[in-house]
């Protein structure tokens, strides 16, 4: 397990991290507020206006979406710091050992778990190993 200095080191890596992400969700929401299909298209005056206008919009969706989705996992792993149970796997409960937690201080479960989880949530939107 971790012991109280790691935890509050990792504790402000994620709130840093968290700081950094909402930065860029204002400026993605705030890039898409210009970006409007009108907009795009009176730039780009080509034949395929409206599919590179429609692009950059779903483009912007995806970072924004990507970005909510690691803030989600962020505060997730805020949680079980409070809770004292960061690095902790929430599948075995075994200690997910520290430099997995150093490479990704979201995880929530050990390497084996999170194999397993893997194969059997199989999903665009997983994150690999």
């Amino acid at each position: 397990m971790i012991n109280q200095q790691q935890a509050l080191g990792f504790k402000n890596r994620l709130r840093d991290r968290a700081t950094q992400l909402r930065e860029e969700v204002q400026r993605t929401r705030e890039r898409s507020l210009q970006e409007t299909p009108a907009n795009i298209a009176d730039r780009a005056r080509d034949n395929e206006d409206d599919s590179f206008a429609d692009l950059i919009i779903d483009t912007n969706l995806a970072e924004m979406d990507r970005d909510v989705m690691e803030l989600r996992m962020i505060d997730s792993a805020l949680q079980r710091i409070s809770a004292g149970t960061y690095g902790e796997c929430i599948d075995c409960a075994q200690p997910i050992v520290t430099a997995r937690l150093e490479a990704e201080p979201t995880a929530e479960r050990c390497v084996t778990c999170q194999e397993l989880y893997e194969k059997t949530h199989a999903s665009v939107r997983t994150p690999s190993l």
